[in-house]
């Protein structure tokens, strides 16, 4: 009976998020409050243990016979608040600036100058773990160009998405949050465990854009010993997309400070020394006491900012209803032990790979917290059954992040599609034709240094 009421709230909240019937946060909270009451009910228990599980879901629980504790979803919650806070200051700040320029720079009037720019700058830009911001800045920047020497824009629109949907696995992506969340793991060694698959992906990522690049050459029959420059108008233009994106709060005479701290901050959370959550709230007061002395405009920051910070932490913090509710009723025990009662037992051992290969296409299509919470939390159990562990079962739910970015759940992307000229459906097309390798790239890797199992 656990195993139907848990099957069917996760179809209840999966179709509520595709249906937009209720908002993440609502259908993280509402949805498994009702089957909750009624998990209860049929096990004989007390409607308010519902509320015991909830809150345990947030904080932590304690094994009682083990001792061992258990966190709940406060831990990231509380990192992706301070982490958007910390990199939306430093955004603000313009601690990305001469980077992009650089790069603007650079490209001139080749083809492939430009496609290689393009992919360096939005690989930049995106390390803020926003889709939107990266999508919205990277175009206005080179837009114009690529208008003007007649290369693709669909190029573009690929070259854009490719290194958002690989840092945005960063530990204050929400793709991180919400695995190490519903799988209850550290972010920090969920983190570390695909950051090699990642820099791997980064590296295909820039030679895609050079294969492109060289495409362009030879469809515009553009010859690299020409001395083509770009038109100072042009160029002017490119530079002011980024100069002049809300210049009232760039501080560039503290370029170095911001450079100096950013640095720390992350060496400090790859080396694990102290908790992320501490250092990002450390890091953005400090952030923001610098740049921006006065506590007005201090304010102003963390207002114009909250929009970007506290959905996100809410959705994450309500994450913990579902999780805590699963888990405390025996559903999700349930519902693994049937889900392993019908694979054969020589296919157990190898459901990383499987898992992970037929993730992507859910992962794509269905909102990110309803694949993470209503079908990544279940099946980690599952693969539990078969000696695979929860880091690793976490690690496999990531791999099929290769093409979250072409969800047609992401509003950004019609934005993206919009500007470029391009058919949404062309976009998952070409998309899916250049960057198919980098969902083997992860699946190898991951393999080779022991972060799943083969």
């Amino acid at each position: 009976m656990l195993t139907f009421i848990a099957l069917a709230m996760i179809l209840v909240f999966i179709l509520s998020l595709s249906m937009r019937k209720l908002n993440v946060f609502g259908a993280l909270t509402i949805v498994p409050f009702v089957f909750g009451v009624i998990a209860a009910l049929v096990k004989g228990k007390s409607v308010l243990d519902v509320f015991t599980w909830i809150k345990n879901g947030i904080f932590y629980t304690q094994n009682a016979t083990t001792g061992k504790v258990s966190m709940g979803v406060i831990s990231p919650a509380i990192i992706i608040l301070f982490a958007v806070l910390f990199f939306g200051v430093m955004l603000y700040a313009g601690l990305f600036d001469p980077l992009s320029e650089f790069f603007i720079k650079k490209a001139k009037g080749d083809p492939l100058k430009v496609t290689l720019a393009t992919v360096l700058v939005a690989s930049v830009v995106t390390l803020n773990g926003d889709t939107t911001t990266t999508i919205i800045i990277v175009i206005a920047a080179f837009l114009s160009l690529w208008k003007q020497m007649n290369m693709k824009l669909i190029y573009l629109a690929i070259i854009v998405v490719t290194p958002i949907g690989i840092f945005n696995q960063l530990p204050w992506g929400g793709p991180t949050i919400a695995a190490a969340t519903a799988l209850d793991v550290e972010i920090s060694t969920l983190f570390a465990s695909i950051l090699p698959g990642m820099l791997v992906a980064e590296v295909y990522a820039i030679f895609m854009a050079y294969w492109l690049g060289k495409k362009e050459r030879k469809r515009l029959n553009f010859d690299p010993k020409t001395t083509a420059e770009l038109h100072p108008e042009v160029l002017q233009e490119m530079l002011n997309a980024i100069r002049e994106n809300e210049p009232e709060k760039k501080r560039p005479k503290l370029f170095w400070f911001n450079l100096g701290l950013t640095i720390l901050v992350l060496t400090l959370l790859l080396m694990d020394v102290v908790h992320g959550s501490v250092l990002f709230m450390l890091g953005t007061a400090i952030a923001l006491k610098v740049n921006y002395w006065d506590v007005p405009t201090a304010k102003g920051i963390l207002d114009d900012l909250a929009p970007d910070a506290l959905p996100p932490a809410l959705a994450t913090l309500a994450a913990g209803a579902f999780s805590g509710i699963l888990g405390g009723s025996g559903m999700s025990a349930a519902l693994a032990t049937s889900i392993a009662g019908i694979i054969p037992s020589g296919l157990g051992a190898h459901m990383a790979p499987i898992y992970a290969i037929i993730a992507a296409p859910a992962i794509t299509f269905l909102p990110q917290d309803a694949f993470y919470f209503g079908i990544a939390s279940v099946l980690a159990g599952v693969m539990g059954q078969f000696g695979i562990s929860p880091d690793q079962a976490a690690v496999a739910s990531m791999v099929g992040q290769s093409f979250r970015l072409i969800s047609p759940v992401i509003p950004a992307l019609y934005m993206l599609c919009e500007r470029t000229e391009t058919n949404f459906v062309d976009f998952q097309k070409e998309y899916t034709k250049y960057a198919w390798p980098i969902l083997f790239i992860y699946l190898i890797v991951h393999t080779v240094t022991g972060a799943m199992p083969l």
